[in-house]
């Protein structure tokens, strides 16, 4: 019996943990409009995060950065997306240091690593799942 590909689903460990959507997706199987809006939500609030840390890296407000890349990662992490966790956990550190310049590196990473999200669960769920059209041609 073969446990890896039973159900269809994301497939790349580097863009959306498999096991983790597959784990929603089966807890939500009766609201699978409230799947969709659980990784719109999602992306939308990802992206807002985005915004807000380009901001406050600019400001060089430490304590901003550190608590939004916090709460970039806490989310990136409950829902598989597990590189944008990662990179938002060393940008969460490097602030804490005062480093800026690595924060806005690891920004840059972190952009990079959602849009592979974005585009991964618009494959999955359509593009309606993507609340800012970042994979609009």
């Amino acid at each position: 019996m073969c446990h890896e590909k039973e159900r269809p689903g994301p497939e790349s460990e580097t863009h959306l943990r498999p096991a983790v959507f597959e784990q929603l997706r089966l807890a939500m199987n009766s609201d699978p409009s409230g799947f969709l809006e659980l990784y719109r939500d999602y992306l939308a609030e990802a992206w807002l995060s985005v915004q807000a840390l380009r901001v406050s890296i600019q400001q060089r407000d430490a304590e901003a950065v550190r608590a939004k890349a916090h709460y970039l990662k806490s989310s990136s992490m409950v829902l598989g997306a597990a590189h944008v966790a990662q990179e938002a956990a060393i940008l969460e550190e490097a602030a804490a240091g005062g480093r800026f310049d690595e924060a806005a590196a690891r920004l840059n990473q972190a952009v990079l690593r959602l849009k592979q999200v974005t585009a991964r669960l618009v494959e999955e769920l359509g593009r309606e799942v993507d609340p800012a059209g970042i994979t609009a041609a």
